[in-house]
């Protein structure tokens, strides 16, 4: 019995010891894959993949690793210097954590939008003190550009870190059944 699979997005392989760039998960199943010998990996917001704690995959052997997704639109933006605050709809909590890696799409200008940026704050909804919806605060911003569409997604990212020979294939990709 097989895994049917659909691949969702393809990443850049990676030669030797190397990290990726930030991997905007949808679906959050992770297909690692090493080509080119043996290889340690690690999965997380800055990786760092060694022989003596990470994963170990044997060569030609397809991985399967399992991420946290998640997602949220947003609904208001206020701009400062190193610090740009997404609001969110009222009464949701953002599904963030400080520290994690996520990137913005879909609001304007696009430098209210970033390939992947860092959680400084997260605050939820106060409805006792009326206070109805939450923020993230992601560690960018420019106090000078102001948003002109609000309304955009935020996206947690990760970074897949090998050490190994050779080239690692990682694809992120859907389970869809079996056969």
């Amino acid at each position: 019995k097989m895994a049917a699979i659909k691949v969702v997005q393809e990443i850049t392989s990676l030669d030797g010891n190397a990290t990726s760039d930030p991997i905007a998960l949808k679906s959050g199943y992770l297909r690692i894959t090493p080509a080119g010998g043996d290889a340690f990996v690690s999965v997380g917001t800055n990786p760092t993949a060694t022989d003596n704690q990470s994963l170990f995959v044997a060569i030609d052997t397809p991985t399967f690793l399992k991420e946290r997704v998640s997602s949220i639109q947003t609904s208001s933006v206020t701009n400062a210097s190193g610090a740009i605050k997404f609001g969110i709809a009222s009464g949701i909590e953002a599904p963030f954590a400080v520290g994690d890696i996520v990137s913005v799409t879909g609001c304007a200008p696009a430098g209210i939008n970033t390939t992947s940026a860092t959680v400084s704050a997260v605050t939820g909804p106060d409805p006792i003190n009326g206070v109805q919806s939450g923020t993230v605060t992601l560690n960018y911003g420019d106090a000078n550009l102001s948003a002109t569409d609000a309304v955009g997604e935020i996206r947690r990212q990760v970074k897949v870190a090998v050490r190994g020979t050779g080239k690692t294939h990682i694809s992120e990709v859907q389970i869809v059944g079996d056969f």
